[in-house]
């Protein structure tokens, strides 16, 4: 889905582009993105990363921002392969003893690229490395559950939104005492058609194994998508 937004166009069609903002992006990161700064002033601002969904690119996740906390730096990633049609993925999904997952190679590669890309963005923003959140939505949920999961240390939380986690993760996953200081924020929609509701559960459900407390929200009727509910209790979970 390149657009997972569709229902709140209006509410963003005010939307502007991070350079007609003044924004400063900075040159040699290991991902493209937009940004922006925060509303408060702070000499280490917390950070918001947010990862796109299949299909499509920066700008899709960027609209929410308008919806996160003002004192947060916001930054929108994109992935790094392009697809005939328009757009990007952080992976090629595949299936693996009939079990969806992604391409190992393409997988590794867009974690080491999100893990350099939030150092980078910490060291170039100035931003307070102990309150780094990554977030994703479908692919970037996944994505988000990847490099959570293997490096805890990087980051203060993450959020998940219609995501899950893939087989070949839960045999990288190790505990340790900053895994079990992760904070998680699950969203999912039971109506969901693309990740179904049933795998986003049984992830959440997982994550109590390690002995993590994830905060799970399901949305009766919801699809694949991000509600204005869902950006209400991700608000609320995240301040």
């Amino acid at each position: 889905m390149k657009k997972i937004l569709s229902v709140l166009l209006l509410t963003f069609a005010f939307y502007l582009n991070a350079s007609a903002q003044g924004m400063p992006l900075q040159e040699g990161l290991a991902l493209k993105y937009l940004v922006e700064m925060p509303g408060e002033k702070s000499a280490h601002p917390p950070l918001i990363i947010l990862l796109h969904g299949y299909g499509s690119d920066e700008n899709d996740l960027f609209a929410l921002r308008t919806f996160l906390p003002k004192n947060y730096l916001i930054v929108s990633a994109r992935a790094p392969y392009p697809l005939p049609g328009g757009g990007y993925e952080w992976y090629e999904m595949t299936e693996v003893n009939g079990v969806h997952d992604g391409n190992a190679a393409q997988l590794a590669n867009s974690k080491k690229l999100i893990e350099k890309f939030v150092k980078q963005v910490v060291a170039a923003y100035h931003a307070d490395p102990a309150r780094v959140y990554l977030m994703g939505f479908s692919q970037g949920a996944i994505m988000s559950y990847r490099v959570g999961l293997t490096n805890p240390a990087l980051l203060k939380g993450i959020g998940v939104l219609s995501g899950t986690i893939y087989p070949s993760l839960k045999t990288m996953v190790k505990k340790t005492t900053p895994l079990k200081q992760l904070r998680i924020f699950v969203s999912h929609g039971e109506a969901d058609e693309r990740i179904l509701f049933s795998d986003g559960k049984e992830a959440a459900d997982y994550l109590k194994t390690l002995g993590l407390k994830p905060e799970f929200h399901s949305y009766p009727g919801m699809g694949h998508t991000i509600s204005r509910d869902v950006l209400s209790d991700l608000n609320r979970w995240i301040q």
